[in-house]
């Protein structure tokens, strides 16, 4: 027989060959056995044969795996599943199924049992909203079953036929005990777009609020907002109106104006909306960036804290920067940006190479 006949047949055994493999893997290395061979033979014997409170389970375990006669790379198979649970009960119960399983079958097999073992998520009590880029938004409320049944027995009150409009009814009517407040926002108004609502034509105009909400032109002529409302004009080539103040944070205008820009999180895909986001320099202030609206934006707390804009403290994870006029995303393989070329492009409105 040759070394690769050998071999093969070594590894066929095995429950054979893994009953071989004590003395740990000092030992197995010593036998001549690579690094990653002697690891995977001593771990499969501490299981099958080593010291466990389980011992009739490990017994059943490999009985099993005996009479189906798995080989090393099956017995390896089961591991990789049974390794995913933390309780050693359901791990041995896991085991002993999957033994006695032709090998064919042990992924589906596996794959099945971990999702009935799968811990049942239980959702917290609170509120819950979500926004979408398109399409209506969602807001969701979860409490004991006692409390969702009486708020459902006071809308089915209000209209038995239409929850929604129930639900209108006590948030928003004051008969109900609810209002509808003034909204301090900023609504997002593109001087093309400001032509057509004031002239009547904006029925089929949707603007963007910085607090995640959206309405049509005629919507926006006839809306309460807080006092006189906020609206920013934003020029379709140049962006927000200019505004200068040197200090590290943004006040009130500047941020109103990066909202307007971004009513969103400007990470692409992120519907985060601005009035729960932060201000962002693009270049970094201790790097010689201004509190000035081409150099600002809106990042969730999240993709603030991940944006790699900080040398001391590199994340790995891109960052946002002004090219052509816009706010993208640079990738982390992307060409680095110094922070005077950066600043000088940015006063341009273009990327970093200028171009």
């Amino acid at each position: 027989m040759g070394d690769l006949e050998t071999y093969f047949s070594f590894r066929s055994s095995g429950m054979s060959l893994v009953e071989q493999a004590g003395g740990g893997e000092k030992r197995l290395r010593a036998l001549g056995a690579a690094p990653a061979d002697a690891a995977e033979l001593a771990r499969l014997h501490h299981i099958y044969f080593g010291a466990t409170k389980f011992t009739g389970k490990q017994r059943t375990a490999r009985e099993r795996a005996l009479q189906q006669h798995h080989d090393l790379a099956t017995l390896a198979l089961i591991e990789s599943y049974t390794a995913r649970l933390k309780n050693q009960l359901d791990a041995w119960n896991l085991r002993i199924k999957l033994a006695g399983t032709p090998a064919h079958n042990i992924p589906a097999v596996a794959s099945k049992k971990l999702k009935e073992l799968k811990p049942k998520r239980v959702p917290k009590p609170g509120v819950r909203m979500t926004y979408r880029k398109e399409g209506p938004h969602s807001l969701t409320i979860t409490d004991n079953p006692l409390t969702i049944t009486e708020m459902r027995g006071v809308l089915e009150s209000l209209n038995p036929t239409d929850l929604l409009d129930a639900s209108k009814q006590v948030f928003f009517e004051k008969s109900h005990g609810g209002t509808k407040p003034a909204v301090l926002t900023s609504v997002v108004v593109t001087l093309d777009k400001l032509d057509k609502i004031v002239s009547g034509d904006g029925d089929d105009i949707v603007l963007e609020l910085t607090n995640g909400g959206r309405m049509t032109g005629r919507e926006f002529l006839t809306y309460k907002f807080a006092e006189i409302g906020y609206v920013t004009l934003i020029h379709p080539t140049i962006g927000p109106v200019w505004l200068h103040r040197m200090k590290r944070l943004a006040g009130f205008e500047q941020r109103m104006m990066a909202s307007a820009e971004h009513p969103t999180c400007a990470r692409k895909g992120c519907n985060k909306p601005a009035d729960y986001a932060q201000v962002h320099h693009l270049i970094p202030w201790k790097a010689g960036g201004t509190t000035d609206p081409p150099n600002l934006t809106m990042l969730c707390a999240y993709h603030n804290g991940v944006n790699d804009d900080d040398p001391d403290k590199p994340t790995g994870a891109g960052y946002v920067f002004r090219l052509r006029g816009e706010v993208d995303y640079i990738p982390p393989w992307g060409e680095p940006i110094t922070a005077q070329v950066a600043y000088q492009a940015a006063q341009r409105g273009l990327g970093p190479r200028g171009g």
